[in-house]
């Protein structure tokens, strides 16, 4: 599989795990706040940015996917 495949395969699965688990996490313990929405953008974020090289070393590691290539 192409290398930019994995790589907006990886976003999206990225993406619906942050924006959900954030979703869940501000509803549950901030949704009485008036600032509930930024804090789901700041764990949207968050979640974004941690669970993104896991995912894609994951992906990359089990579809036998090349990493970038240099041209």
């Amino acid at each position: 599989m192409k290398y930019n495949t994995v790589v907006l395969i990886t976003i999206l699965i990225t993406a619906v795990l942050a924006l959900g688990i954030s979703y869940l996490i501000s509803n549950y313990f901030f949704s009485q706040y008036s600032f509930y929405k930024m804090i789901q953008l700041f764990f949207a974020v968050l979640f974004l940015t941690t669970f993104y090289a896991p995912i894609k070393y994951f992906l990359i590691k089990y579809l036998d996917s090349e990493g970038p290539k240099d041209e």
